[in-house]
């Protein structure tokens, strides 16, 4: 009687489905935490373009203010305003009268001289990696 020997392919075909099945999980659950992180960047975002715009149409209506007879607060022709956008981050407006710098172009009163957004604090960053000596 002869002894027959295993095949050195005996269970490889359940290898290779776990394998592949490991593999799809993992996939996926990478998938999973892309679609988490995409979605909270777009989160945050949104809601820095939504307290920036508020403070955009805030500064717009500043300025049509000053072009129709408002004019308190007037430093040499200028008329200045700090539009809070953060804690850290304000809208800076400045406007300067047409009569200042003789110009005649514009129907408005004012032209607007500074349209910027301004850190209020001052923000530092650690650029050194945590790598172990």
């Amino acid at each position: 009687m002869r002894k027959r020997s295993s095949p050195a392919h005996v269970g490889s075909a359940s290898i290779l489905l776990i394998f592949t099945v490991l593999s799809v999980i993992s996939f996926a659950v990478l998938t999973m935490v892309n679609s988490k992180a995409d979605y909270n960047l777009t989160a945050n975002l949104a809601a820095r373009q939504q307290v920036y715009y508020s403070a955009c149409h805030e500064g717009n209506a500043f300025v049509a203010a000053v072009n129709s007879g408002y004019d308190n607060g007037t430093d040499n022709g200028i008329i200045k305003k700090s539009i809070p956008i953060t804690d850290k981050q304000s809208l800076d407006i400045a406007l300067m009268s047409n009569s200042i710098n003789k110009s005649t172009n514009s129907e408005n009163g004012y032209r607007i001289i500074q349209w910027q957004i301004v850190n209020q604090q001052d923000t530092s960053y650690d650029y050194t990696l945590p790598v172990l000596k």
